[in-house]
Order: structure tokens, then sequence, then C-alpha cells
């Protein structure tokens, strides 16, 4: 399965992460910044373990638990 075209090297090995995407051939990064792009530390989630929960939603792209009652 190819992923996206990467902006670095122009092959389609550009696959997502848990933090954005990276290029498995060149090493090319993009991060997306946690909570919707405005940045910040947000509290450990409970299910994957990183610091991506924001108003009760975990923001991580592979995980999305929410919390509350």
């Amino acid at each position: 399965m190819a992923g996206k075209k990467c902006p670095n090297c122009g092959n389609a090995t550009f696959f997502t992460t848990s933090t954005g995407r990276a290029c498995s051939k060149c090493g090319y990064k993009m991060t997306v910044p946690a909570n919707a792009g405005k940045g910040g530390k947000g509290s450990k989630c409970l299910k994957c373990g990183m610091f991506t929960v924001f108003n009760g939603v975990c923001r991580n792209p592979k995980c999305g638990a929410k919390y509350g009652k």
C-alpha cells in the first residue's frame, strides 16, 4: 500500500504516524501540534499514554478517547 507523495523526495512513501506523517525513504517528517494546532501540553491519556487530552478528548489521531460522565 502506497502512502502520500513526499514533498521532499517525491516518492509515495509519506505515511501517517502518531504525531503527523513521516517518509519511510528519506526520513522527512511533518508534525501536527496537539490541541487543534494551538499547541501546549495537555493531560496524559490513560489509553495511549501521550499528553494529548484537551477538553476531555484525546487529540492523538490513533487514539481518540473521550473522557466524561
